[in-house]
C-alpha cells in the first residue's frame, strides 16, 4: 500500500483527513498524506494524527511512507486527521529554498559546485568542492542571496523526461531514473533537480545570512542560518557582543584589542604563577629536608602534599638534592598520587625496584618509573602508604 502524496500539489495544506490502509512496525500507512517524508537532506515531517503525536515521516525504497507516531491504539481502516507542525514544515521549505538560490549563485557566479547540503533545525550546510573559500567571497554570496530575496522571484516545478532535462544544462546531474523528473525553478536564477518542498516566491525565505565554515574531507563547507532563525542568531552575537564592551569597558570598535590585551595578560599571570608554584614545591621541600631524620646521614622526607602544590612540580625540586630519600603523596578527588625519590646513597638503603610490588599490593597501588623517580597511584591515603614504605626501610 503506498500513501498518496499530497505535498507536491498542496505544499501549504496545513490539514488533512485519511484513512490508514496498514500499520507496520507502528507506523501508519494512510491512503494519502500532506506529510513530506524525511530525504535529500530535509527532515520529515512532524504533527499530530488524531491527536497522537508524529515523530517523523520517512519512505521506504518503494515510495511507501510510513507516520512514524507515539504510542497508539489505531487500527486499520480508521479515519484520522493529520494536523501538520507547520512552523517545522515552513522553516525546511524556507531553508531548502535558500539553498537552491546559494547553490545556484555560488556556481554561476563564483563557479563552485555543491557536494551535498544539510537543513537542520537551525543551521543550513553546504559541502563545496572548494578547497578554499576567502569569507570576503562568502559575504559577496550573502548579498547576492538577499538580493534574490527582495527581488520576489517566483519558485515552481516542472515534470521533464530524462532528455529533455538534459537540454537545460543543470548545474547538478540527475540522480533519479526514468522519466518524469522533477526540477524545482527559481526563475532566473537556478533549475536543478530536487524532490524536497520549497516556498512559492524567494520573499519567503526573508533572510539569509552567512554564518561561518568549516573544513570537511578537504573541503570548504559554509555554514548558514535563514529566515526569523537567522536574526535570532544575529541578535545573539549582538547581545554577547554588547555584553563583552561592559565586562572590557571597551566600544564594539575596540573590543576585539581590548580582548587580546587582556588574554595576553592572563597568559603573563598564568607564567607567573606557574613560577610562583614551583618556587613554594622548592621551598616546601627544602623546609622538611631542614628537619628531617637522618638515616645513613641521609635526610629522609615524608611529605604530605598540600592542595596548593601541584604534583608535577614535586620532581623538580627533588631534583634540587644530592642526596635524598623522598616519600611524598598527596590525596586527590578518592585517589591517592604517590611519589618515590632515592638520590645519592638513598639508593643503597633501599633497593626500591625490589621492594615495589610489596609497596603496591600493601596500599592497592600502581606505578612504575626508573631511578632516581618512580610514581604511581593508589586507593590507599597518606598515611597507609607512608607506613608501607618506612616498613620498607627497616
Amino acid at each position: 500500500m503506498h500513501s498518496y502524496p499530497l505535498y507536491y500539489k498542496q505544499p501549504y495544506q496545513k490539514t488533512h483527513a485519511a484513512t490508514i490502509v496498514d500499520i507496520v512496525d507502528g507506523a501508519l500507512v494512510l491512503d494519502s498524506t500532506i506529510c513530506y517524508p524525511e530525504g535529500g537532506g530535509q527532515s520529515g515531517d512532524i504533527g499530530t494524527i488524531s491527536g497522537v503525536t508524529l515523530l517523523n515521516t520517512t519512505k521506504d525504497d518503494d515510495h511507501t511512507i510510513y507516520h512514524h507516531v507515539a504510542e497508539h491504539s489505531f487500527v486499520v481502516g480508521a479515519q484520522v486527521g493529520i494536523v501538520l507542525d507547520w512552523n517545522h514544515r515552513y522553516h525546511y521549505m524556507q531553508m531548502h529554498t535558500a539553498q537552491h538560490v546559494a547553490s545556484g549563485l555560488l556556481f554561476t557566479h563564483f563557479s563552485i559546485q555543491t557536494v551535498s547540503v544539510h537543513q537542520g533545525e537551525r543551521i543550513l550546510t553546504i559541502e563545496t568542492d572548494a578547497v578554499a573559500i576567502e569569507p570576503s567571497l562568502c559575504y559577496q554570496l550573502e548579498d547576492l542571496v538577499n538580493d534574490v530575496v527582495r527581488q520576489n522571484h517566483p519558485v515552481h516545478y516542472e515534470v521533464h523526461t530524462q532528455s529533455s532535462a538534459q537540454t537545460l544544462g543543470l548545474r547538478r546531474s540527475i540522480k533519479v531514473e526514468g522519466d518524469g523528473v522533477r526540477l524545482v525553478v527559481v526563475e532566473q536564477v537556478d533549475t536543478v533537480a530536487c524532490g524536497g518542498l520549497h516556498v512559492g516566491n524567494t520573499s519567503e525565505i526573508e533572510f539569509f545570512h552567512y554564518a561561518g565554515q568549516e573544513k570537511i574531507r578537504g573541503h570548504i563547507r559554509l555554514i548558514f542560518t535563514v529566515g526569523a532563525l537567522a536574526k535570532e542568531e544575529i541578535r545573539k552575537v549582538e547581545n554577547v557582543a554588547a555584553e563583552l564592551g561592559v565586562l572590557f569597558s571597551a566600544p564594539l570598535q575596540d573590543l576585539v584589542d581590548a580582548a587580546k590585551a587582556v588574554v595576553s595578560s592572563a597568559v603573563q599571570l598564568k607564567s607567573e604563577l606557574r613560577k610562583a608554584q614551583q618556587l613554594l614545591a622548592k621551598l616546601s621541600l627544602a623546609s622538611l629536608v631542614a628537619e628531617a631524620e637522618l638515616v645513613a646521614s641521609v635526610p629522609v622526607v615524608y611529605w604530605k602534599i598540600p592542595q596548593e602544590i601541584e604534583m608535577k612540580d614535586v620532581p623538580q625540586a627533588f631534583t634540587e638534592y644530592d642526596e635524598l630519600v623522598l616519600c611524598a603523596a598527596k590525596e586527590s578527588d578518592g585517589q591517592l598520587s604517590w611519589l618515590v625519590g632515592l638520590q645519592g646513597k638513598a639508593t643503597g638503603l633501599l633497593d626500591f625496584p625490589a621492594k615495589k610490588p610489596a609497596l603496591l599490593a600493601a596500599i592497592q597501588g600502581k606505578g612504575g618509573g626508573k631511578a632516581p623517580l618512580y610514581q604511581g597511584s593508589a586507593k590507599a591515603d597518606c598515611d597507609t602508604f607512608f607506613a608501607a614504605f618506612g616498613a620498607l626501610l627497616k
